[in-house]
């Protein structure tokens, strides 16, 4: 036990993988945000449809009825009625549901059809496996769910094996009851925070790991994980440039110009198509006075206003989004008790400065290159909520929520470093405090989850 508890990357494989699972077995079907929507779009990547291209106007397509029907009998009108419960026999009843794909009908999903199809690969691959051995349409969700947790877990677990410093910071991000709700849905942003650790991972490794050349293999991982970051969710763009806060002493020459200037370009490309997929989609919030054109169009020509309505709604709503990070689960209507949510947050502040590595000296234009990297994404984040969900002339940024912002807490751990409380706790007393510590916001989330959707 005292080896697991010194070892965070270990810990979070047997951790995620448990907690994730029981998470998304607990959790009723499409009880996580937009998970009917992002399950509509895994279906249609499974079938082919990648939409490379994309089209204006774009609102759904067809899929099986029984896809959408069993979408609509589980939602009735659960969602943001905390009062109403779910009967575990209509789940019961909605698995002797058949798939009959020849059945086709429309179906309206534009807010997933705003993401290419990257973050939807693990789960196409699951439901497209699903299909071939005849699983009904209700299997195919659970499939999903389970390759998303694992392709999850596993990619968490190799970056936190990678960092020199904040493993265990990154652990109890992963391990927020918020990280685990997503890790057990079909939600396309468990790619985007898988690519977000891994990418903040290498470049810890590479700018302040130990001694040595670099390998190709590791700036490989890097450009990978940054285009799969970019194509994912293009408001993460930049972290691609924590890239340049690796030495030139690291990636001496030449060679240091050519790796920036291909992975920066490739970066760049990726997130032009993403955001040329979201531009195509027509206006989610139909009766809410969004107008994403004008929008954009006064952004860009009054930016100083635009950042100063982005800073506002930091400053006002800074505490909704800090608790919904650890965790407000199902559709934001599964409230986690306010003493947990102030102590994980606490712990998580902590380890800022008690898991910063002894070893790893992070120099001041690092913390720099970090800092801008963070800022410049939460303002990015602010804008795509200001574009396509919040309507003209609104004095706050609608629609952001605390999950937004788990791929960026390790980025903004390493622009906060300092070894002045580093290693001031034994490896193995600190991860038995954090391990009991993640197994009591599991219990009492999963409890949160029992009362709020069985009444149990």
């Amino acid at each position: 036990m005292s080896a697991l508890l010194s070892r965070p990357d270990r810990f979070f494989l047997l951790a995620g993988l448990l907690f994730a699972t029981i998470f998304a077995a607990v959790t009723p079907p499409f009880e996580v945000p937009d998970e009917p929507a992002h399950f509509f779009r895994a279906y249609a990547v499974s079938e082919g449809r990648l939409d490379l291209i994309p089209r204006p106007g774009r609102t759904g397509g067809p899929l099986p009825a029984s896809v959408q029907r069993i979408a609509t009998d589980l939602l009735d009108d659960i969602p943001t009625h905390p009062d109403h419960k779910l009967d575990p026999r209509a789940i019961r009843a909605a698995f002797q549901v058949p798939l009959e794909p020849e059945r086709r009908a429309p179906v309206f999903f534009p807010n997933s059809l705003q993401y290419t199809f990257v973050p939807y690969v693990p789960q196409a691959a699951a439901i497209a496996a699903g299909r071939l051995c005849g699983a009904p349409p209700l299997a195919l969700l659970y499939l999903a769910r389970l390759a998303n947790l694992v392709c999850g877990v596993l990619a968490i677990a190799f970056a936190v094996r990678r960092l020199p410093a904040f493993a265990w910071l990154a652990v109890m991000v992963a391990l927020t009851p918020m990280a685990l709700a997503l890790l057990g849905s079909s939600s396309a942003d468990v790619t985007s925070l898988a690519a977000a650790f891994v990418l903040v991972s290498t470049v810890a490794k590479l700018a302040w790991g130990t001694d040595g050349p670099v390998r190709g293999r590791d700036l490989l991982v890097l450009a990978a994980s940054s285009a799969v970051l970019c194509a994912a969710k293009p408001p993460y763009l930049p972290l691609a440039l924590l890239a340049f806060a690796i030495p030139a002493a690291r990636l001496p020459g030449a060679r240091r110009a050519r790796f920036l200037l291909l992975h920066t370009t490739l970066s760049l490309l990726l997130a032009a198509w993403a955001i040329a997929t979201s531009r195509t989609v027509g206006t989610i919030r139909l009766k809410a006075g969004v107008d994403s054109g004008r929008q954009i169009h006064d952004a860009l020509l009054h930016p100083l206003r635009f950042l100063r309505v982005v800073a506002v709604d930091y400053v006002v709503h800074a505490p909704r989004y800090l608790s919904e990070l650890v965790g407000n689960l199902g559709w934001l209507d599964a409230r986690l008790p306010a003493p947990l949510l102030i102590a994980y947050l606490a712990v998580l502040l902590a380890l800022v400065f008690l898991d910063a590595g002894g070893r790893a000296d992070v120099r001041p234009w690092q913390r720099g290159i970090a800092a801008a990297a963070v800022l410049a994404a939460m303002a990015l984040v602010s804008a795509s909520q200001y574009a396509v969900w919040t309507p003209y002339g609104a004095a706050f940024i609608e629609g952001l929520q605390g999950r937004y912002f788990l791929p960026l807490v390790l980025a903004a751990a390493w622009a906060l470093h300092g070894r002045r409380w580093a290693d001031r706790l034994p490896p193995p007393r600190l991860g038995a405090g954090l391990a009991a510590l993640s197994l009591l916001s599991f219990g009492i989330a999963v409890r949160t989850l029992v009362a709020r959707y069985y009444g149990v």
